[in-house]
């Protein structure tokens, strides 16, 4: 029923936009000239208060949100396939007059398919990666009825994060799914959510996510990308080949890598570590050879490049929050028709909070799965804790300072959480 209604909005809205009066009888069946123009009324009417979404409190946005859905429920009960074929057809011939999109088109299985170039760091089949092929995929395809195909290219055979924003940046691609890394490269402000201790749950990272998704959204689109999906890479954990990484002396004598970025690197130095930058593509082998012998990384990552029959140490206090999501260029989302765009941003909106949460049971499983294989859960007193964050939670001024995020964004996540805390005190 979802993609019924969904396509019933496809149909109007797109008909609307583009500046038909209605669509053929062949498609909607026989109705009166009356009846056809009263259609076109209400469409224009669902068009203007769907665009006007974003601008409303987000009370009322989801109030409005659901009474659209229910309009459109009640607007057309059901699509048959020959008036799905006839949107697909009208869709198609509206693209060809579309400048730009004509190089992203592909037949394949004999039908007409605009083909969205992504790549990624992470591997086929492991992590959020495989969630990306099994969910996110498959489901802009079917919403869509197969006019919009995500075509991924993984285990960084565009490179890593850096690269593929660069050929991002030269149009070789047009997306991709990044790390926390890549996220911050690309929108700076998503800092905010990655600095060191901020979050000490999952239902934090959610609940400032229920107040702040509209907004991160605006970070990226200020940066030229528009976010598909917000994903994670979940909490990350510390792993050494010598030490158990719970006192200054013990990132002062470790030799420690760095691949994450400023923040990372900033906040290692807080802590005595003198960090070594190695891209991401040479962090494993830097580790096997000795080159260094400590890392921040998320337990999927250490069990994926089998450092966990390296490394002695995993200490998984909640160091840093870190988001990954999959971003395309807003010159390519622009391309697409505005009720493909509606439709893709509340397919994925509705599979959010469940991919993060799958995300979440894979690290779990890779942690428990290194602990059983005999690696050493390091355990840190209240002490050793209060040590780390009176180094580490200056950084969050510090990085607003610089210009990643404005000091009130600092204070209005920093109040959600005060709010939320406080609602939940056990």
């Amino acid at each position: 029923m979802k993609r019924k209604i969904m396509w019933l909005l496809c149909a109007g809205l797109f008909v609307f936009f583009m500046g038909a009066a209605s669509l053929s009888q062949e498609a909607w069946g026989a109705s009166s000239p009356g009846a056809r123009e009263a259609e076109r009324i209400e469409r224009a009417e669902l068009f203007k208060r769907i665009e006007n979404l974003d601008k409303l409190p987000q009370k009322a946005r989801e109030a409005e949100r659901a009474e659209l859905v229910k309009k459109v429920t009640n607007f057309r009960r059901s699509l048959s396939s020959e008036e799905i074929e006839a949107e697909r057809a009208e869709i198609l011939k509206k693209m060809a007059n579309v400048k730009g999109a004509e190089k992203f088109k592909q037949t394949i299985n004999g039908k007409t398919v605009y083909v969205v170039k992504m790549a990624t760091l992470a591997p086929d089949g492991v992590g959020w990666a495989s969630l990306i092929r099994d969910i996110v995929n498959p489901g802009i395809l079917k919403e869509t009825d197969g006019l919009i195909l995500l075509d991924w290219y993984y285990g960084a055979t565009m490179g890593d994060d850096q690269d593929i924003l660069a050929k991002m940046r030269n149009e070789q691609l047009q997306g991709g799914g990044f790390s926390g890394q890549g996220m911050a490269i690309a929108c700076p402000e998503i800092a905010l959510l990655e600095l060191p201790f901020l979050f000490e749950s999952y239902d934090e990272v959610e609940y400032v996510y229920s107040k702040l998704r509209p907004r991160i959204n605006q970070w990226f689109e200020k940066r030229g990308y528009h976010l598909v999906v917000l994903a994670e890479q979940d909490f990350d954990q510390i792993y050494s080949t010598k030490y158990e990484m719970k006192t200054p002396d013990d990132f002062k004598n470790s030799r420690v890598l760095t691949w994450y970025g400023p923040l990372e690197e900033r906040t290692l130095k807080a802590l005595s570590a003198s960090p070594l930058p190695i891209r991401v593509p040479e962090v494993a082998a830097s580790i096997r050879t000795g080159v260094c012998d400590a890392f921040i990384s998320p337990s999927i990552w250490a069990v994926g490049t089998q450092m966990y029959t390296i490394m002695k140490y995993i200490n998984p206090i909640k160091i840093r929050y870190s988001p990954a999501g999959g971003i395309i260029t807003t010159k390519t989302w622009n391309l697409l028709p505005k009720e493909f765009q509606f439709i893709i941003d509340n397919y994925v909106l509705s599979i959010e909070k469940d991919f993060r949460k799958q995300v979440r049971v894979g690290n779990e499983k890779c942690l428990k799965a290194m602990y059983k294989y005999g690696m050493k859960e390091v355990k840190m007193t209240p002490a050793e804790l209060d040590v780390f964050k009176k180094r580490l939670l200056p950084l969050w001024d510090k990085f607003a300072a610089k210009g990643y995020y404005s000091k009130a964004e600092l204070a209005e996540v920093k109040a959600l959480l005060a709010e939320y805390r406080a609602k939940n005190k056990k």
